[in-house]
Parts: structure tokens; sequence; C-alpha cells
């Protein structure tokens, strides 16, 4: 488990740019994008276990952001 969480987390420190740029573009303030920027990292840990990498990570990583926006 601890393997699957610092791969992850260093997924998500390398494309987190992903991740502001959607958080800023259905935000305004920057409590609500921080805030969207969280249930983002949440929503995507929880379905990090269904990425099977027929994709990019980063697309994966995209679609789901956006779908929690």
């Amino acid at each position: 488990m601890k393997e699957t969480e610092n791969t992850f987390l260093a997924l998500i420190n390398q494309h987190k740019a992903i991740i502001h740029k959607i958080s800023k573009m259905y935000m305004n303030g920057a409590e609500e994008q921080r805030d969207l920027f969280q249930e983002i990292v949440l929503q995507l840990w929880k379905a990090y276990p269904t990425f099977k990498g027929n994709s990019k990570f980063t697309t994966w990583m995209y679609r789901v952001s956006l779908n929690t926006a």
C-alpha cells in the first residue's frame, strides 16, 4: 500500500499543474480553487485503483479532474 501511495503522490506532484489549471477554470477565488484542488486529488486517489494504463496517466487524470469539477 505504501508503494502505491508513494507512486500516486509522485504522479500528482509531477502533474499538479493540470489540477491547478482546471481549478482556476472552474473557480474564481483562491480558497475555492484550493478546495477544488483537494477534492480533485481525493477523487483521483479513490479512482487510482481503476487506472489500467490503457491511456497516459495525464489523460486519465485530466478526465477525472474535469468530471470532479
